[in-house]
Formats: C-alpha cells, sequence, structure tokens
C-alpha cells in the first residue's frame, strides 16, 4: 500500500484514482438533477465538472509541492482559495442560465447554496489529495534518510576496517622483517605464513561477515607467527559451542589479540595471550586475557587507537546487541565482549 502512493511506476495509476475521486464527488451534482428530472442541467454539469477539475489539479500538483512542501502555508492557502473562487464562479456563470430557466425564477439563496456547496466538495478533495502528496514526501524524506544513514554507516565502518588493517599490516611486516635478521630459515615459513594472513586480510575479509571458525584459524596463525618470533611467549586458544557455522563482521577480533600482544612483552617472564570463544543460543562470548609485564614503558590510553576504533565499529554494527567490558588488574588484562548473533 505504501509503494501504492510512493513508488513512481504508479504515478499513471494515482493520477487515475484521484480523477477518478474527483468525477465521482462532482457528478453527485449532475446525478440529482437527474432523479429530479431536470435533464437541461445534465449538460451544463458535465462541462461544470471539468472546469472544476482545473483547481484540483493545480493545487495538488503546482501549489502543494511549490508552496505547502516548502513551509509556505499562507501563500499556500490564498492561493488555493483563490484558484477555488475563480473556478468556481466560472462553473456558475456556465450553469446560470440553465439554473434560471429550470427554477423559473433567480433565487439568491440558490446561487449561495451552489456556491457553499462547491467550496466544499472542492476543500474536502483538494485536502484529501494534498495530504497524500504531503505523507508521499514525507515517506520519501525517511527513505533519503535511511539511504544516507546507511550510506554514511557503510562509510564509516570501511574507514575503521582501513584504520586496523595497516596498523596490523605494519605489526606483521615487522614480526617478519626480525625474523629474517635473526633466523633466515624460520623466516621463510613466517613468510608463507604471512601471505596467507595477507590473502584472507585482503581478499576473505573483504565479505561482509566471514565464518567464525575462519577468523579463529587467522587469529590462530596471528599468534603463532608471534610465538616463532618471541621465545617466552605462549597462547591458548579454546572453543565452546558451535563456531564452523557461525559468522560474525570479518577481523572484529584481531585489535582485541593485537593489543594484549603489543602490550605483554616481558623479557623477565613468560608471556600469554588466552582467546576463549563461546556460542550460547543467540549470544558469542570472547573473552580474551593477557598477562602484564612487571614494568610497563607506557601506558596505553583507552587501549590505543585499534581499540577506540573497534569500540566505534561494535556501536555501528551491534548498536544495543553488544557489551565491551575492560578489566585491568596489577598482572592482567582482560576484554570481555559479548554478542548477539545475526541470522
Amino acid at each position: 500500500m505504501l509503494r501504492l502512493l510512493v513508488d513512481s511506476r504508479y504515478r499513471v495509476f494515482r493520477h487515475f484514482l484521484l480523477f477518478s475521486l474527483s468525477m465521482l464527488i462532482i457528478s453527485v451534482n449532475f446525478y440529482l438533477d437527474l432523479i429530479e428530472g431536470k435533464e437541461s442541467l445534465v449538460r451544463s454539469s458535465i462541462a461544470q465538472s471539468l472546469i472544476l477539475l482545473i483547481p484540483i489539479y493545480l493545487s495538488v500538483f503546482i501549489l502543494t509541492p511549490r508552496l505547502l512542501l516548502k513551509n509556505k502555508l499562507g501563500k499556500y492557502v490564498i492561493s488555493v482559495f483563490l484558484v477555488i473562487a475563480v473556478a468556481i464562479l466560472f462553473s456558475y456563470l456556465l450553469r446560470q442560465e440553465d439554473i434560471e430557466r429550470e427554477y423559473k425564477l433567480y433565487q439568491f439563496w440558490l446561487a449561495a447554496f451552489f456556491f457553499i456547496s462547491s467550496i466544499i466538495q472542492l476543500s474536502l478533495i483538494i485536502a484529501g489529495a494534498s495530504a497524500v502528496i504531503v505523507f508521499q514526501d514525507y515517506v520519501k524524506y525517511g527513505q533519503r534518510i535511511d539511504e544516507l544513514e546507511n550510506a554514511t554507516m557503510q562509510s564509516e565502518l570501511e574507514q575503521l576496517k582501513n584504520q586496523i588493517n595497516p596498523h596490523f599490516l605494519f605489526n606483521m611486516l615487522n614480526n617478519a622483517n626480525v625474523l629474517i635478521k635473526e633466523n633466515p630459515v624460520e623466516a621463510v615459513h613466517v613468510l608463507s605464513k604471512l601471505k596467507d594472513l595477507l590473502k584472507y586480510q585482503l581478499k576473505d575479509s573483504t565479505s561482509e561477515t566471514v565464518y567464525l571458525a575462519d577468523d579463529i584459524r587467522f587469529l590462530t596463525d596471528y599468534l603463532n607467527m608471534e610465538k616463532i618470533r618471541r621465545d617466552n611467549f605462549d597462547f591458548i586458544i579454546s572453543t565452546e559451542g558451535e563456531t564452523a557455522h557461525i559468522t560474525v563482521p570479518p577481523l572484529l577480533f584481531i585489535p582485541f589479540v593485537e593489543n594484549a600482544v603489543k602490550h605483554n612483552n616481558d623479557n623477565r617472564k613468560l608471556s600469554y595471550v588466552h582467546l576463549y570463544f563461546k556460542t550460547k543460543e543467540e549470544q558469542l562470548i570472547f573473552i580474551c586475557i593477557n598477562s602484564k609485564p612487571a614494568e610497563q614503558k607506557e601506558k596505553p590510553v583507552d587501549g590505543g587507537i585499534g581499540l577506540a576504533n573497534i569500540s566505534r565499529r561494535l556501536q555501528l554494527l551491534y548498536d544495543t546487541d553488544c557489551s565491551l567490558q575492560i578489566n585491568e588488574t596489577d598482572i592482567t588484562y582482560t576484554v570481555n565482549l559479548r554478542l548477539k548473533l545475526k541470522n
């Protein structure tokens, strides 16, 4: 029903509907003449109906778009009144001779009744048709706002993802560079893994969603690269529940893992990162726990740029269907993310 009023494909139908409604209401005039036996008024009634269609179309398709929809209410009311008055005057002059001949005597109240009834009829038709035009404009405006918001959100999401990707790529290339200097043989294996990581990041993750299992595999490869680079580093990834057929936005968890790796380097003791994924009913729980060095060289502000970006991305993607909690103690840093799974 809404598309019938708004879609341009139904424009001809809307014109036909307006014309039919106008003719139906106006035809009451000469229908009453027919049943009362005043055949001489019928011909002039038909001409009158055609004349009265002019203010309807002028009001709906010219005055309403140019005045009413532009908040020029005063000019709109005056213009409609003048158009109606002129049309009724011409209509009455057209029928005056027939009316006087049919009724034998010119009567003032008859003319007054003609004007008042015509004004009421035309006003009702114009008001109804104009209301449809206003509603149509309101719906189209709402659609434009929705399209603009969606386009803006998609653009911002792409910008946020692009801000995350170069940062992550820089860290991976830096890891490979260190290995090339220290262990060229191992560096070959790492570069092969790096190729797989880049392929996933640049190609597979360009879709709107990816399988959770693929994202976990990506995180595993990334942490394995970090483990090769650092002797005193270890990680555990555990899953509970379905992961193979669950879909999530691509690269959603890497900022948390990247931040955990970046800020847990400790040359004096073993550093670790523990990742936990759990799917339960319509919810996904992600927990990332990383150790903290005894002495931090620099304290991250709000988890760094990556975490600020991912927080904004979560807000855009899930709105209120997610919760993010970050807890910090003297020895650990914990991220607890809960997402409502989308069908």
